[in-house]
């Protein structure tokens, strides 16, 4: 229960996944999970999974499991697993790396984890302040996502790290139209707060700003995983589609 709480999975080092579908993908990834508790139904199911073998399997009853849980319908199980050391490497000229700005909203941080492995994001690098992709809320919405796309927390020594060409393009109200003015692809695409716009921490770094188009004009702005999605979407196309 402690590790509902941001202090604790740090001081441990582990945080919990929650739900069939999160911890059966779990066991049968290399992710380090260290136990599972859960209904005899579920750990039954597990048994007989491959990588399942070294996992401790321990049944708790519905009343632990419904204390435990974040959710309002509490799932049948939890998976305790280990937070893996995850640092960025090399840029690699080609490819494409989403740096978060900022995200606090937990279930946006999650859908934007999903959204990352849906369009092959090569890797998630997150400023100091965001929300924790360990916070339950985040690996609920993430919906195992992030087993695949771990978030990177931004380093000191991140920024260099980046070759000095590489394009960074932030989504912005005031930029360019993502299909008449810009031009060309983002090796750094910037998502930053709804609420607060792109940081002082960051605003110097952007190369080009690119928004939008509302053919409807009447909504002030999309949140930060709606944007991504169309945006993402658009970077992919002209990332794997285009010759």
């Amino acid at each position: 229960m402690s590790l509902h709480q941001k202090k604790y999975r740090q001081s441990e080092g582990l945080f919990f996944a929650e739900g069939r579908k999160i911890i059966t993908e779990l066991i049968q990834s290399e992710f380090p999970v260290q136990q599972v508790y859960g209904s005899a139904q579920l750990l039954e199911e597990l048994s007989v999974l491959e990588g399942s073998r070294g996992v401790l399997l321990e049944e708790i009853s519905p009343a632990e499991l419904k204390k435990i849980s974040a959710l309002s319908n509490p799932q049948d199980g939890f998976a305790l697993c280990k937070i893996p050391f995850n640092r960025f490497k090399d840029f690699r000229p080609g490819g494409l790396y989403l740096y978060l700005d900022g995200i606090r909203d937990p279930g946006n941080l999650g859908s934007l984890i999903r959204l990352a492995d849906w369009f092959g994001v090569d890797a998630i690098v997150c400023s100091p302040d965001c929300v924790e992709w360990t916070n339950p809320k985040v690996i609920q919405a993430s919906m195992a996502s992030f087993i695949r796309k771990i978030p990177i927390m931004e380093e000191e020594d991140f920024w260099d790290t980046l070759p000095p060409d590489v394009r960074i393009v932030a989504a912005d109200l005031e930029g360019q139209e993502l299909y008449r003015g810009f031009q060309g692809f983002a090796g750094m695409f910037v998502i930053s707060n709804e609420a607060n716009g792109l940081s002082d921490r960051i605003e110097d770094r952007i190369t080009q700003k690119v928004r939008i188009p509302s053919p409807a004009k009447s909504a002030e702005s999309l949140n930060a995983a709606n944007a991504a999605a169309v945006l993402l979407g658009e970077l992919s196309r002209r990332r794997f589609w285009i010759e």
